[in-house]
């Protein structure tokens, strides 16, 4: 686990004394930034205060990174952010206040990580992780216009990484599903699979996205083909028997959902959908029992 850290410091550069923190101690002093001044005096102390300062500053992203390993998320945000206090204006700082940003996002704090990544790209408008990250905080947010100026940047942007532009594009796909434009997100859907022609994500996107359009034909086909090449994925059959159930087919949307269940037993929304499959068909015994089940499971995975 160190091993792992400090390899990240090492290839942050996370080496050297940069700008650091100091505290005026004659009346009316404060905390300020450190500058090239300071250490230019005559102080034979110079070098050990280059030395401590750096040290400590090194051994808070050490400790922020074990933290993060252990998903310690208040010890490593409270590490990162004493990292920033201790060298304000170390160029390693962007990454420390990315981690930041990262952090804030897995709390489902959406707003305030996207003012974190709105700052960094004042400094680096061309990052296309950071801005890939504040579209996802936007979609998240509930603020999908925004997230489209981020993808069409991303979009617009030269890359040869497919992996960037796929990525990408289902952002903005998301983002025209929440402002219900299904038939862009159509067209982003075609793209991606012209890119990543077995991307399962978006073969399984686009007939649901052709349901929304009102081409239940059109997704039912290609629902079919779906299943019949990935017969192993319940996402499929549980795709389809939901479209089934939409046109009252009952019976094929049971059959999917035993299906979908030997591949994924036990799964709770799996168990619900059959069970209001099995209430339309009037076996409500065997509907009951489905509920159980997944009420049970729901429990065990609580604790």
């Amino acid at each position: 686990m160190k091993k792992i850290a400090l390899l990240i410091l090492w290839s942050l550069g996370l080496t050297g004394a940069f700008g650091q923190t100091i505290i005026e101690l004659h009346p009316g002093g404060g905390v300020r930034g450190k500058t090239t001044d300071d250490y230019r005096r005559d102080d034979p102390a110079m070098e050990r205060r280059l030395r401590e300062d750096s040290l400590a500053y090194n051994d808070c992203l050490t400790r922020a990174f074990n933290a993060l390993y252990r998903d310690s998320l208040d010890q490593a945000e409270a590490l990162l952010e004493q990292a920033l206090r201790l060298r304000p204006a170390a160029p390693s700082n962007y990454i420390v206040r990315h981690y930041l940003g990262r952090i804030d996002m897995s709390r489902g704090h959406f707003g305030k990580a996207a003012e974190r990544f709105t700052a960094l790209l004042k400094e680096r408008p061309d990052d296309r992780e950071v801005r890939t990250e504040r579209a996802t905080c936007y979609i998240e947010a509930g603020n999908p216009q925004a997230a489209l100026q981020d993808c069409r940047t991303l979009l617009d942007a030269a890359t040869t990484e497919r992996a960037e532009q796929v990525r990408a594009y289902f952002l903005r796909v998301a983002a025209y599903n929440a402002l219900h434009q299904p038939d862009l997100a159509c067209e982003d859907l075609e793209a991606i699979l012209r890119l990543d022609p077995d991307n399962e994500s978006a073969l399984l996107l686009l007939p649901a996205t052709y349901a929304q359009m009102g081409r239940p034909e059109q997704a039912m086909e290609r629902y079919n083909l779906f299943v019949s090449s990935h017969p192993d994925n319940p996402d499929g059959y549980a795709a389809r028997a939901e479209l089934e159930t939409t046109r009252g087919m009952w019976q094929a949307a049971r059959a999917d959902y035993d299906v979908a269940l030997r591949l994924q037993p036990g799964d709770p929304a799996l168990l619900r959908a059959r069970a209001a499959v099995l209430q339309h068909l009037g076996l409500n015994a065997a509907a009951e029992q489905d509920l159980r089940a997944a009420a049970d499971a729901e429990a065990r995975s609580s604790r």
